[in-house]
């Protein structure tokens, strides 16, 4: 989990902080040069961090449980509530960005890789043959 220093700033700061942090993000184009930014900016750890916490959102906006992507995610399972209450409160910024994501990339391939996986730890609904081959086809690969 990543600190935060005991000594924080003031809200106003915090505001033009974030604002400064925004508008350089904004202004690279480049893919590689982005790349390069983040990987200075951030540690593996919290680079890591945030890419679960997006493919959390887009798992649960498709309609997977909170405990389903807890697991496949191994994310508590208070973070992934989080994510799920800023979904149902506005999530209006998580839908827009994944929108974008998802027509413009290659994001339907992770997904689909994150789906066989949760189908496969999904127990197959007890006297449902549809279920029961959706199981087992996952579990082939």
């Amino acid at each position: 989990m990543p600190k935060v220093s005991r000594n924080p700033l003031s809200r106003e700061m915090q505001q033009e902080t974030m604002r400064a942090f925004i508008q350089t993000l904004v202004k690279i184009s480049d893919d590689v040069l982005l790349r390069r930014f983040l990987d200075d900016l951030l540690s593996p750890t919290e680079k890591l961090m945030l890419s679960k916490r997006l493919m959390a959102a887009v798992l649960l906006q498709r309609g997977y449980s909170g405990g389903a992507v807890s697991t496949a995610l191994k994310m508590s399972k208070t973070t992934v509530w989080l994510i799920q209450r800023e979904l149902v409160k506005s999530g209006e910024g998580y839908r827009t960005v994944f929108d974008r994501f998802f027509r413009e990339s290659r994001g339907q391939r992770i997904l689909d890789a994150i789906e066989r996986f949760l189908n496969a730890i999904t127990l197959p609904v007890k006297g449902s043959r549809s279920s029961m081959r959706r199981w087992k086809r996952a579990i082939r690969g």
